[in-house]
């Protein structure tokens, strides 16, 4: 049987059980990522379907798809960066992605 979650955050993500607390967490790390990708002028957006982020690198490529698992935001081919820099990360994200489209 589940737990019920509540919250008063904007940015919360309401599941039954403690799996949704953790997906909430995950949203709030994307979400601060998100920010720190739109700065560095990329074309960023949240998935509706999991807790990710998507990168377009060209009009008709394919995205490039970020993860948060165990304390790492993940991409690409294994590239990891600790969630508790979104903005390093970011730094990281667009240098791979302007190199790919270069």
């Amino acid at each position: 049987m589940g737990v019920a979650v509540a919250s008063h955050r904007r940015d919360a993500v309401l599941v039954g059980d403690a799996r949704g607390i953790e997906q909430t967490e995950e949203v709030r790390l994307l979400a601060a990522l998100c920010r720190e990708l739109a700065k560095q002028g990329l074309d960023v957006g949240m998935s509706d379907a999991k807790p990710a982020l998507s990168v377009r690198r060209r009009r008709y490529a394919p995205r490039l798809w970020i993860l948060v698992d165990a304390g790492f935001f993940e991409w690409g081919c294994g590239r990891r960066h600790a969630v508790t820099d979104p903005a390093g990360t970011a730094a990281r994200i667009a240098g791979d992605v302007r190199r790919s489209i270069s």
